[in-house]
């Protein structure tokens, strides 16, 4: 009898505790701004700033959000390929994803997590980055602090 209830209870708590479908079936974000992040995600990953060039304005801003405080980090092409070109050197097993894409108009948030290797150890973090996306190109992109 004991066993009956505890098998009833527990099965009213999965149930209960079970996310409702509906609510739970997130949109999957869409779209052609969408698509121009995933190719500069892609060629992030393949670590070719090449290829990553083709999804930005010659004028692109790379914009550091910190406490109150704004500040570009890079403010051309030439400038943000150079900073890459640094980056996959300082960390050759870099790799990222994005979570939680969404779109507004012309702009796709996302929580970015790269994940990479420092002193034989694995390391990640996650911060939240909202891409605008002109003419089928990333035309600045905001990142906040990690977490």
């Amino acid at each position: 009898m004991m066993k009956r209830y505890f098998v009833s209870v527990l099965f009213l708590l999965i149930v209960a505790c079970a996310p409702d479908a509906e609510r739970s079936a997130a949109p999957v974000a869409a779209g052609e701004e969408v698509e121009v992040v995933a190719g500069l995600m892609k060629a992030f990953n393949d670590h070719d700033p090449d290829k990553m060039r083709e999804y930005w304005h010659e004028d692109v801003t790379w914009i550091e959000i910190t406490g109150n405080q704004s500040s570009v980090v890079t403010s051309s092409a030439e400038q943000l390929y150079t900073e890459l070109v640094a980056y996959f050197e300082a960390y050759p097993t870099v790799s990222s994803g994005l979570e939680n894409i969404s779109t507004n108009g012309n702009y796709v948030t996302a929580i970015e997590r790269p994940v990479w290797e420092e002193d034989g150890e694995r390391k990640s973090q996650a911060s939240i980055v909202v891409y605008e996306i002109t003419d089928s190109k990333v035309k600045k992109f905001w990142y906040f602090p990690p977490q």
